[in-house]
Formats: C-alpha cells, sequence, structure tokens
C-alpha cells in the first residue's frame, strides 16, 4: 500500500496545478467558441444563435485576409533572420571566453526591456523631424529631406521588421550559443587529428548536430512572431491604410475598438486553427529535414 502510495505521490502533487491550468485554458476557449456562434453582445451573451454566419463573414472579410498574409510574412521573415543572425553570432562568439560572458549580459537587455518601451525608442529613431536615422542621413548627403519612415506604406512594414529583430535576435542568439557549447568535443578532436579543414568540419560535424536545436529555435521564434501586437499597435496603428495590419492587432480592433466581439472570437478560433495546423505542419517538416540531413 505505502509503495503504491509513493508511486503515484508526485502526480497527485501536481494534479491540484494541471487542475488549475485546464480550467483557465479551456474556459476561455470553450467561452469564446460559443459566443463565436451567436450574435450577442457584452450585454446579452449567448443569445440569437447565428450557427456559422461569423465565420462566413471572415472568409470574404478583405482586411483578415490581408492581415493574415502580413502576419505570415512578417512571422517567417524576421525568424529567418533572427535565427540567421543569432547563429553566426553564437559561432563567432562560441569558442571566446573573456567576452561571452558581457555579450550574454548585453543579449538580455533588449529582452528584459518592456516592449512598449522598445516601441517608443524606435518611433523616436524613425521620427521623421528629430529621428537619429534621418539626422544622419541628411548630414551625409544620402536624402535630401526627411524620410516618414512609419507613414510610408513601402518603408513602415520593414521599420517594424527592424525593430523586431534588433528585440528578439539576441534571444535566437542566446539559444543557439547555449546550442553549441552543448555539443560533444570528441568528433571535434578526432577531426583535429585527422587535419579537416575548418569548413569540412563546420560542414560536416557542427552543423549536422546543432541542426535540430536550430530548427527547433526557428519554431519557437515563429510561433512566437505570428502573436506580434505591440510593435504594430505603438509604431503605426496598423496604418498606413492597411499596411502594417497583422491578425491579433485586427482583432483587437474589431473587439475593443468596434465593440464586434462576437465576430472578434470567431476571428481569434480561426487564427487559433491556422496557427495549430502550421505548428504542425512546421513539426513534421522538421522531422523531414532532420531526415534527409541523417
Amino acid at each position: 500500500m505505502n509503495a503504491a502510495m509513493e508511486k503515484h505521490t508526485p502526480r497527485l502533487m501536481v494534479l491540484p496545478t494541471f487542475i488549475i491550468l485546464l480550467i483557465i485554458s479551456l474556459v476561455p476557449l470553450f467561452y469564446v467558441l460559443g459566443i463565436s456562434f451567436t450574435d450577442s453582445t457584452i450585454g446579452r451573451p449567448f443569445s440569437d444563435f447565428v450557427w456559422f454566419e461569423n465565420y462566413k463573414k471572415a472568409f470574404t472579410d478583405e482586411v483578415f485576409g490581408t492581415s493574415l498574409i502580413n502576419t505570415l510574412v512578417f512571422a517567417f521573415v524576421v525568424t529567418t533572420i533572427q535565427t540567421f543572425l543569432g547563429f553566426v553570432l553564437a559561432f563567432a562568439m562560441q569558442k571566446e571566453k573573456r567576452l561571452s560572458g558581457i555579450f550574454r549580459t548585453l543579449a538580455l537587455l533588449p529582452l528584459f526591456t518592456p516592449p512598449v518601451a522598445i516601441a517608443m525608442i524606435w518611433r523616436l529613431i524613425y521620427d521623421p523631424n528629430s529621428g537619429l536615422i534621418n539626422h544622419y542621413l541628411l548630414k551625409l548627403g544620402l536624402s535630401g529631406r526627411p524620410i516618414a519612415f512609419l507613414g510610408s506604406k513601402a518603408l513602415a512594414f520593414p521599420a517594424i521588421m527592424f525593430a523586431d529583430t534588433w528585440q528578439w535576435t539576441p534571444f535566437c542568439f542566446l539559444l543557439c550559443l547555449a546550442a553549441l557549447q552543448s555539443l560533444p568535443k570528441d568528433p571535434y578532436e578526432a577531426a583535429m587529428v585527422d587535419g579537416a579543414s575548418p569548413w569540412y568540419v563546420f560542414k560536416r560535424l557542427t552543423l549536422q548536430m546543432v541542426a535540430p536545436q536550430v530548427i527547433v529555435i526557428f519554431l519557437f521564434r515563429f510561433l512566437i512572431a505570428l502573436k506580434v501586437f505591440d510593435l504594430v499597435y505603438m509604431l503605426t496603428f496598423g496604418g498606413p491604410g492597411n499596411s502594417t495590419q497583422v491578425t491579433s492587432f485586427y482583432i483587437y480592433r474589431i473587439g475593443f475598438k468596434q465593440f464586434q466581439t462576437v465576430y472578434a472570437g470567431a476571428l481569434s478560433i480561426l487564427v487559433l486553427i491556422l496557427i495549430s495546423f502550421l505548428a504542425l505542419a512546421l513539426t513534421k517538416g522538421r522531422e523531414l529535414i532532420l531526415k534527409r540531413m541523417e
């Protein structure tokens, strides 16, 4: 009896936490799912069932379609750039002993800085009248007039991507550095004895062994990037036009600015389904890539 109790004690200890997390996760999900089938309001929830009308509306909503495309483009571009830069920096710093601690500490600063503060910093940097970038562009003669980075349809989205890259590249750098420093030493010692070239060591050893971790870092960061909101809210508010409209911000505008809560709920469920399928597809893609590399 005592042995059986000891065996199940760890599970019983975590059971209350598991139940609380389950309630916190599922209750809001079922609530949003429930109201998405209605035409109710905040004051009259779960009234006037319209079933799939809100979902049909979403498939004909051009702005929602634009926001989905913008979100996917944003997530893929910034994740690719950040993972690449993070890996390059980590590879350059993995053997540096004296400066490694300093760089790791500096890399944490953007992550510890509140997103709103980061957005305000970049808003000041991009300012056409007194911004740092325009100051040097005019001073060096690279531009004849101030450039409104956040007011241009062509430049606003790249400007947000650049700010996001500054904020999140250190995150990828730290994870890539940890992955590189965890690699076994024996294969490198054997390659050194055999007289292998640095390029061969990198291609056949480092890249092969660290690829699974780097792919996981890419997937993890990609899923985080799909939820971008704060930079768009603070820098452009989705403009100019809908050029920087992303799904999270569009749902916020629909739900909290236009008070179409049931439609916002339907959009949230659709985005959740899309992200779930993307996560599944990317996980399967990771497995295929790793099989080909073996």
